[in-house]
């Protein structure tokens, strides 16, 4: 990502398993570690080899928007008309969220150039 790119024009794409809990909610599955060692001694103690992180309604939303084909601006857009009471300053909270995603891999963000050069878009 270059400095004088703007973040909201980012493409993200989901990139980790994820399911739906019983309320509609969406979490976000993560390994808790690929070392196999570990992984036998967390088996051993009876506990799950995985993490889940619980998103609330507004991110279960925008998880369900990022479809890799728009903006985390296009999202926000979606974000203040589906959940206007709810969302004040959309864009800086898509901005954030999806960057906290990104971080921790959860996301990968492409450029638009290089997301329609991948078939995407």
């Amino acid at each position: 990502m270059e400095k004088k790119d703007n973040f909201l024009d980012y493409i993200p794409m989901q990139n980790c398993s994820w399911d739906k809990d019983g309320k509609g909610h969406v979490y976000l599955i993560k390994e808790k570690t690929r070392n196999k060692l570990l992984k036998k001694i967390i088996g051993w103690i009876g506990r799950s080899q995985e993490f889940h992180i619980h998103l609330d309604d507004l991110g279960s939303a925008a998880w369900l928007a990022a479809d890799g084909r728009r903006t985390i601006l296009e999202i926000a857009a979606a974000m203040n008309v589906s959940c206007a009471a709810a969302v004040e300053q959309a864009e800086g909270r898509m901005a954030r969220f999806f960057a906290m995603l990104a971080r921790d891999k959860f996301v990968v963000l492409k450029s638009r150039d290089s997301a329609q050069g991948n078939g995407i878009g």
